[in-house]
């Protein structure tokens, strides 16, 4: 479905911010979501400096970006002390964050191609899982990274500047 994919440059923080506004407006739509709120989370600065640590990851059709993640190198500060199943040690962990595929590209395989992407980038690094969380009741993605190969690990009350005090799921996927 995606034509390629590829490290966002500074040059397509355009198109991701607007990318990212179209994600969070068709929330007021979708019966799940991750509830993010545009300017707090994801913040523009955040994603500045994901884009300037080469951390984004982007797919692209007819030259359009329909999907995008953040992907961090070692554990997420929120994860530490989490008795994750595979028990990697923090520098052999990538935490996925802020992953989306735009309204007018899912249901295409274009988010199953992402994590495919992710997963190979992620092996010739050494690494040895990924993490994440998904915010309890948003059911699409939970079933998306079940059928991707994560393993559920558990339940945690989190802090969010934008939601506040909230449980998330956690996933596993090993390398």
């Amino acid at each position: 479905m995606l034509d390629h994919i590829r490290t966002a440059g500074a040059e397509d923080f355009g198109a991701l911010w607007r990318f990212y506004e179209d994600v969070c407006r068709a929330q007021e739509r979708d019966e799940y979501g991750p509830d993010w709120h545009l300017g707090v989370y994801p913040a523009a600065a955040d994603l500045k400096g994901h884009v300037a640590a080469g951390e984004i990851l982007t797919g692209w059709k007819d030259g359009r970006l329909a999907a995008a993640m953040a992907v961090t190198g070692g554990e997420d500060e929120m994860y530490l002390g989490v008795p994750w199943p595979l028990g990697a040690p923090p520098e052999q962990v990538a935490a996925l964050h802020l992953f989306a595929v735009h309204p007018d590209f899912r249901g295409r395989g274009a988010a199953r191609e992402m994590l495919a992407s992710l997963f190979e980038r992620a092996r010739a690094r050494g690494l040895r899982a990924v993490h994440l969380d998904v915010i309890e009741g948003n059911l699409a993605a939970e079933k998306l990274y079940l059928e991707a190969g994560f393993a559920f690990a558990g339940t945690r009350r989190v802090h969010y500047d934008d939601l506040g005090d909230t449980i998330v799921r956690l996933f596993e996927y090993a390398l």
